[in-house]
């Protein structure tokens, strides 16, 4: 290997090694090659959070649970959280 061929080598270890700290910062970091966009070092626990979101996302029913509870609160068709707790202790206590 050339001089230049260490030096470049040293460069693109370097910079890996950025991308990675900033990552660990929380950052997430685009990965280049040739000017294209190619890959993203992110932050670790990122992956599984956009897992979750697609599983959401995938999902009819909750998503439609979901407007149709959103519609319920920008109507004020809402029960006070204390109610709540009030009737789950009497259901429970029927049982």
């Amino acid at each position: 290997m050339t001089t230049d061929g260490l030096h470049a080598a040293s460069e693109y270890a370097r910079s890996w090694e950025q991308a990675v700290e900033r990552a660990e910062r929380g950052e997430t970091v685009v990965v280049l090659a040739l000017g294209r966009h190619v890959a993203d070092v992110v932050p670790s626990g990122e992956i599984e959070r956009l897992r979750e979101t697609f599983d959401v996302l995938s999902d009819n029913d909750l998503l439609r649970d979901l407007r149709s509870g959103l519609d319920d609160l920008r109507a004020g068709r809402v029960v006070p959280v204390g109610d709540v707790a009030t009737d789950l202790r009497r259901r429970s206590a029927q049982q």
